[in-house]
Order: structure tokens, then C-alpha cells, then sequence
């Protein structure tokens, strides 16, 4: 029997989502090498306006606010309801936005805070303090009143860790929680976990093919040569550094000291905590 529904991958922006959705293609094709330019065709975004349009063939153009966010929930429920979907997702989690009874599971990929804070300010292409203080902020949303020729419609964040328990307490229906630390130290055992999670091929050699068609320098060779959409504009490169803890080179230690008073609680809780400071 055919299956129908969404699991939604989930992330704060710059925590894995992008390699998370790269394995998935691999795996959904039986191991074979990932093509970037058609990596939104596996595992769209579901702040696209161009997959929310083709979703309801309805045109995006003259909507903004509350008329796109409307849009964006119609998408979800008939993409759900017709078909088995995996969408990419940054926004924190919000039973209107995602419908439970459309929902099959999530998978929520977290990284440490303050590998995302260095990371994510080279994408926004601003400075670390600016990034700290976005990752801090509850009401953070990118894309308030941009303009109908920008690719994407505005999506919530909020703080980071304000996202990461939307997600691991609240999310409806089944959820797996992958640690971008974990991917790197056990990328097969992880993929493994994926797969079965999502009802993909799991057996051991698929796997490893997924893997090694995923491997970070692979994927950062692939953009050097064909580029990548994904990238921000004046960025140097999507794929930078592929590694944990570059914190500790990247950061001030009053910069560290602002993640940490801020997002504390959630950091221990996820294995963060002093012991890794």
C-alpha cells in the first residue's frame, strides 16, 4: 500500500540539513551519486515559492505575510494527503504550519550552538556578535515583507533553542534526533538510522554507498565544479568546513560566553554542556 504523509527535516538553519538531504537522495536512488542541482527535486524546501506553487498551482506573486503563510499550510495538507513527501524545514515547530494529520514523522538534525553561530554568519554574511545576538533572538523570522521575486517565503525561527524544543517536544508523530557530531564520527551508523526512520533502503552496502557519495569533501568538490543555488550570494562556499568544535579557533571567549548564558540548558540536555566547553 502506498504511503502518503510528510516527514518534515528539520533543523536550525546551518546544523546538517543540507548533508541530511544529500544522504537522503543518495538513498532514495540505492547509493548513487548526489547532483546538487537537483537536490530541491528529492527534498524540496517547503518555504519554495516555487514548490508551494506547484503544489496548489496557485501563483505567489502579489502575496505577502498571512496570504503566503496560508499558502504554505494548503501546500502541506494536499502534498501530504496525495503522496509521500520529505520537506526540508528551518522554521521552529508549529502544529498550524505543519498539520499533524499529514505528518508521518520528523527528523531533527542539531548541532552545537557555537559551531553554528561562525558557520551561519559566514552565510548571512555578517559578523559573529550579529549571528549570536539572531540566535538568541525569540522572534528572529527571515523574509517580513521581502519582495515576490525572492525564492523563498518568511519563515520563523526564533532562538535556537527556542527551535530545538519546538521540535524534540512538540513535534506531532514520530521523531529522530540526529547530531551533527554523531554524523561525523559514524556517518554509516547514523545514515543507517536515517534510512530505517524514513522507510529507505538500510542494508549495509546501500548505505555505504550513500556515504561515500555524501562525504563532505566529495559534496565541497561538486559545488567548486558546478556551483550550488543554495549558496548566499558573495558567500565563498556552501560547503566550508565539514568538521565540530571549530569553535574553539573561530570564537572570542566572550562570544562563547554569550551562547553559553543563552542556551545553556538546551546544550547540556543535548550533550553540550561543561564538560565540552
Amino acid at each position: 500500500m502506498t504511503r502518503h504523509g510528510i516527514y518534515w527535516i528539520a533543523s536550525y538553519p546551518k546544523s546538517g540539513n543540507t548533508w541530511v538531504r544529500c544522504l537522503i537522495a543518495s538513498l532514495l536512488s540505492g547509493g548513487a551519486p548526489v547532483r546538487l542541482d537537483r537536490l530541491a527535486d528529492a527534498v524540496p524546501s517547503s518555504a519554495s515559492r516555487t514548490w508551494i506553487e506547484a503544489s496548489i498551482d496557485i501563483g505567489t506573486a502579489d502575496m505577502l505575510g498571512d496570504e503566503l503563510r496560508a499558502m504554505r499550510v494548503q501546500a502541506h495538507r494536499e502534498e501530504g494527503s496525495r503522496r509521500l513527501c520529505m520537506l526540508k524545514v528551518h522554521d521552529r515547530c508549529d502544529a498550524e504550519l505543519f498539520p499533524p494529520e499529514v505528518t508521518l514523522g520528523s527528523v531533527y538534525i542539531v548541532r552545537d550552538p557555537r559551531d553554528v553561530a561562525s558557520s551561519w554568519a559566514d552565510h548571512m554574511g555578517v559578523d559573529v556578535d550579529t549571528a549570536i545576538a539572531r540566535m538568541a533572538d525569540g522572534e528572529w523570522t527571515v523574509g517580513r515583507g521581502m519582495s515576490s521575486l525572492r525564492p523563498q517565503v518568511p519563515q520563523r525561527y526564533g532562538s535556537w533553542s527556542g527551535h530545538v524544543v519546538s521540535w524534540l517536544d512538540h513535534a506531532p508523530a514520530s521523531r529522530l534526533l540526529l547530531r551533527y557530531e554523531a554524523l561525523l564520527a559514524d556517518p554509516a551508523g547514523e545514515a543507517a538510522r536515517l534510512a530505517r526512520f524514513l522507510g529507505l533502503p538500510a542494508d549495509a552496502d546501500v548505505v555505504a554507498r550513500a556515504v561515500r557519495a555524501c562525504d563532505f569533501g566529495t559534496l565541497r568538490d561538486m559545488e567548486e565544479r558546478e556551483g550550488f543555488a543554495e549558496r548566499q550570494k558573495g558567500q565563498q562556499r556552501f560547503f566550508r568546513q565539514g568538521r565540530s568544535g571549530a569553535w574553539r579557533t573561530a570564537l572570542q571567549p566572550g562570544q562563547v560566553d554569550r551562547i553559553v548564558d543563552a542556551h545553556g540548558d538546551v546544550m547540556r540536555r543535548l550533550g553540550y554542556g561543561a564538560d565540552a566547553l
